[in-house]
């Protein structure tokens, strides 16, 4: 995760760290994140506040573990921005789109954000610190996909702006298709792998209706990886979950952190339901 520490000084964030300590009041951090948003509107800094809003959600994301409430308290909270925030409005009582997607509906911007930040340095030996960011961020962006789409790989009605399925094939790619095992060190295979492990458990359902019904995605972004360079694969299909299975199974010879083998076994458990 490419995040600033700085991220953790700023107003958004410090509403976001509230709310995971009272996720019961929804209805008064969504008014407080309306409240900046005006503020920011009026003085033409509503991007900035959105940026900064969506990269305190990632960095917070990173900070929890995978299993804990608080990363479903974060998912709700987003659910609640699309469906029951107010939109918002200029003084011409119009609603306010940023790259063309409306404020709070279509979340404009989150997708920019996520993909300047997901950035695993997978060329040298990461610590444990960045080992588990990797993987929290990794559940919390695939709870965000399975929040949006369902386990035949259909839509959820209104959702479709927390779909990062596509994300999720990067980090499969990344650790299933790929030579993990000449990665620099031992945390960093740990790394990928679980980070590979926590979309399949906290998405898995979702992936394999996306699988089944052959989702794909435009040009090469879904590419797939050195092992399977003959593929003409360009998005989720049968075969490609196939190989996941059979190389997630293989990959928990690679893991050494107990933590993270019980993370590949459940995964592999729920891809065998």
């Amino acid at each position: 995760m490419d995040i600033s520490p700085k991220i953790t000084e700023c107003e958004e964030y410090k509403i976001l760290s509230s709310h995971l300590a009272n996720p019961e009041k929804t209805d008064a951090t969504l008014d407080q994140l309306t409240t900046c948003a005006k503020s920011s509107l009026s003085n033409d800094k509503l991007e900035s506040h959105l940026r900064e809003l969506w990269t305190s959600i990632l960095h917070l994301s990173s900070q929890q573990s995978h299993t804990s409430k608080e990363q479903d308290s974060l998912v709700k909270l987003l659910q609640a921005l699309i469906t029951d925030a107010p939109s918002l409005k200029n003084t011409n009582n119009k609603e306010v789109e940023v790259d063309g997607s409306k404020v709070w509906q279509g979340l404009p911007l989150f997708g920019q954000q996520a993909r300047e930040c997901w950035n695993f340095p997978n060329d040298k030996e990461v610590d444990t610190k960045t080992r588990e960011a990797w993987i929290n961020v990794n559940a919390f962006v695939a709870r965000l996909t399975a929040a949006a789409v369902n386990e035949h790989g259909g839509e959820r009605p209104g959702y479709n702006a927390l779909d990062y399925s596509l994300y999720g094939i990067w980090s499969l790619r990344s650790a299933l298709e790929e030579e993990t095992e000449n990665l620099p060190g031992k945390t960093t295979i740990d790394a990928s792998i679980g980070a590979a492990a926590a979309w399949i458990l906290y998405a898995g359902r979702t992936l394999k209706g996306l699988s089944d019904s052959d989702k794909t995605y435009s040009g090469k972004v879904a590419k797939p990886g050195f092992k399977c360079k003959d593929q003409d694969w360009r998005g989720y299909n049968k075969d490609r979950w196939q190989l996941w299975t059979k190389e997630l199974a293989e990959s928990k010879n690679l893991v050494q952190d107990d933590g993270i083998q019980d993370l590949v076994k459940q995964a592999l458990e729920t891809m065998e339901q």
